[in-house]
């Protein structure tokens, strides 16, 4: 039976070879891609499935939440380099 995007995440953070240490890793991927894509230009994230501003908001959304949790300020962009924006 396939599982949910919810279910996958909730079964890859609890049941790791690596124990409690790959929720420290999945949070920082969370926050290291919400911070890349929040530094973009909403229109260079547009595809023919999702539109740019809507992934933009998401990741504005993420980065926020988790700088909240996490206390760090949520509204300093990464830079964005030439092969982000393509």
């Amino acid at each position: 039976m396939t599982s949910t995007n919810v279910e996958f995440v909730t079964d890859l953070m609890e049941f790791s070879a690596h124990g409690a240490l790959i929720q420290a890793f999945v949070m920082q991927a969370l926050e290291q891609y919400a911070k890349r894509v929040a530094a973009m230009a909403p229109e260079a994230l547009d595809t023919p499935m999702v539109s740019g501003h809507a992934w933009h908001g998401c990741a504005v959304e993420v980065r926020d939440k988790l700088a909240g949790r996490l206390g760090r300020s949520g509204t300093n962009p990464l830079p964005v380099t030439p092969s982000q924006g393509t």
